[in-house]
């Protein structure tokens, strides 16, 4: 062999050797890893007991993920929020502040994307939150929220949603059933909305739907909502988000007679 050859395979050995080094590296030194390190650091910080602080010495690295019910969405948010159920942490900073407590919702059914959107099974924040190409479910900001309570409850005025019930009660008053249908009842003039949420997740593309629909959709005769308050017209998207298809596992179970007469 040449000493040109051997000099060619010594170097493609070495750059062999500096790509596996870099490998090893980028997969221990996952951003997953780097926030459980802090949780770690914090935790210990608020340790009051010997057993406490004798736990969080003895915590590693874990791969969390829940498979919410009914569904094939595997959340691993609480790989980097690790407080959500903890109340120590109602004071922390993000991504390990507690979560607020409701009711009937436990993070081992329900996970957190079904409610907050975001991409489930995202190991890094900026996948998680879904603000990338090719993702149409990126994480809901505060005001937008409350659209997917209406998924699984509905037909009901919420007291913890109050942006949805006015945006169903706006989609009454402005004559919107006129022309669209939504679980059968309804005009067929324009599209069917029963499950246009599952369709068009973007806030945005709904707000843009509203003031120009011919923008967003070629051919529409639906006439632009200019004249409305920017406020009507976020309530009317948050009802627009909510109709979507929701997991049957997750759905509340139908009232009875028996349960209504209580």
């Amino acid at each position: 062999m040449s000493r040109r050859w051997l000099w060619a395979f010594t170097l493609l050995g070495v750059l062999n050797g500096i790509l596996f080094l870099v490998a090893l590296w980028r997969d221990y030194d996952r951003e997953w890893k780097r926030y459980q390190t802090a949780f770690f650091a914090l935790e210990g910080r608020k340790a009051r007991t010997a057993r406490e602080e004798e736990a969080v010495k003895g915590r590693r690295h874990e791969f969390i993920q829940i498979a919410v019910a009914g569904s094939t969405r595997m959340d691993r948010c609480m790989m980097c929020h690790l407080g959500v159920e903890d109340p120590r942490f109602a004071d922390a900073p993000q991504p390990f502040r507690t979560h607020p407590e409701i009711p009937k919702h436990p993070f081992e059914r329900f996970g957190c994307t079904v409610c907050h959107g975001g991409q489930d099974m995202a190991t890094t924040t900026q996948d998680a939150h879904g603000r990338i190409l090719f993702w149409e479910e990126p994480l809901l900001s505060a005001e937008y929220r409350q659209a997917t309570c209406g998924g699984c409850h509905l037909g009901a005025d919420l007291s913890g949603a109050p942006l949805l019930t006015r945006g169903r009660q706006l989609y009454a008053q402005r004559g919107c059933v006129a022309c669209h249908r939504i679980r059968g009842v309804g005009g067929a003039l324009g599209p069917d909305l029963t499950f246009v949420g599952s369709r068009k997740r973007d806030p945005a593309w709904h707000l843009r739907h509203f003031k120009e629909p011919q923008g967003t959709s070629p051919g529409s005769a639906m006439p632009p909502f200019t004249h409305l308050p920017e406020e009507e017209l976020k309530a009317l998207t948050v009802y627009m988000l909510s109709l979507r298809e929701m997991p049957s596992a997750l759905l509340p179970a139908p009232r009875t007679a028996a349960s209504g007469a209580r």
